[in-house]
């Protein structure tokens, strides 16, 4: 896609097309051409949450650089697309809530793709309380998932271990920009 004059004081589509907006196109299509013309676009959900704060616009990006990468344009799923948006909306100042809510998306994602750990692996590679994080966060409820009480060590644990399970399973996980610095986040703590 392509906005023409967007830099003119008098067009809105400028602050409209930032990054962390969800937003409404009409554009022109023709079969011939690759990039489209946008002739209007609205918003309709902004997350100005994440703007605020460095960390937090890590994990924003690495989650929209993931989507980016594994799904082909013109792939609509609704349930990702929720989890998605609640996870945006969810993120915030607080780097623990932060970590616990990517290991959250990266672990529904993964039972979205179905691409799931068996018990044999998690049980393998993890720790005693990385199963049972893993379990909580597979039944608990996005809204709820704050409430789980986890160490930092447990939450350092269950990334590496998404993060090394995906990029096996999931070729376009390989090359993710934003990953090291999410591993950097996790580690300092």
């Amino acid at each position: 896609m392509m906005a023409k004059g967007v830099r003119k004081q008098k067009k809105p589509l400028l602050s409209i097309l930032q990054p962390f907006n969800l937003v409404e196109i009409q554009y022109y299509f023709k079969k011939d051409r690759g990039i489209q013309l946008i002739k209007e676009a609205d918003i309709i959900a902004s997350f100005d949450n994440l703007r605020t704060d460095m960390i937090c616009l890590s994990f924003a990006s690495g989650i929209l650089n993931m989507i980016n990468k594994i799904f082909e344009k013109e792939y609509p799923n609704e349930v990702i697309f929720r989890l998605i948006c609640r996870s945006l909306n969810k993120l915030g100042i607080n780097i623990k809530n932060n970590k616990i809510l990517m290991i959250f998306f990266m672990f529904h994602l993964n039972k979205q793709l179905g691409f799931m750990p068996n018990d044999k692996e998690i049980n393998i590679s993890l720790n005693s309380e990385s199963v049972v994080f893993l379990e909580q966060i597979n039944k608990t409820y996005i809204d709820d998932i704050f409430k789980i009480k986890v160490s930092s060590n447990c939450l350092s644990e269950c990334y590496n271990f998404l993060i090394h399970f995906m990029k096996y399973h999931i070729h376009y996980m390989r090359n993710i920009k934003g990953l090291s610095s999410i591993k950097r986040i996790y580690e300092n703590d």
